[in-house]
This record gives structure tokens, sequence and C-alpha cells, in this order.
């Protein structure tokens, strides 16, 4: 049986996670509720539906940020591996007199 109260709760953790922007936290609610959310189905109640919109819009919302956050990570990575390779392709400057 699908349970809306929990929907609803879980919908505001995750609403808040996306304010907070925190990474780790939205990760773990959806890990952790995965089996639920693929479970979500529609219901006779329009007020049900709407509270499943809701949450289908949130979810989105913070899958666009976990995907930005990890194309700039990556991003990042390439940067930091470009500046080492760099850095030790001049490392008998560090010697010259």
């Amino acid at each position: 049986m699908f349970d809306v109260s929990y929907l609803a709760e879980l919908s505001r953790a995750l609403e808040q996670s996306v304010i907070d922007q925190d990474i780790e936290k939205i990760q773990q609610l959806c890990d952790r509720n995965h089996d639920f959310i693929l479970s979500i189905e529609p219901q006779p109640d329009p007020i049900d539906n709407e509270k499943i919109r809701h949450f289908i819009n949130t979810h989105k919302v913070a899958n666009q940020l976990v995907s930005t956050v990890h194309a700039e990570m990556q991003k990042q990575l390439y940067q930091v591996k470009k500046n080492r390779q760099g850095v030790n392709q001049y490392k008998g400057v560090k010697n010259a007199k």
C-alpha cells in the first residue's frame, strides 16, 4: 500500500536538502528510499496525485543539482590533473641556477 504521508515527509526532506545544496543528504535519501520511489503510482485521489507531482518535481531538481555538482567536480579534477602534469614538466626549473 502506498503511504502518502511518508511521501510528503520524504518530499520535505528532499526539498530542504536541495535548498541547503546538501548533495550527500540527497544521495542518502534517494538511496535509502529507492524502492519506495520506484513504487509510486498514480492514486485515485487528486490531492494525493498533486503530492506525487510535487515530489517528482523536487526529485528532478535534486537530480539536476547532483548532476551539476558532479560535472563541476569532474571539471575541477581535470584542471588539477592538467596543472600537475604541467608542473611535472618543469621539475628541472627548481634546481636551475
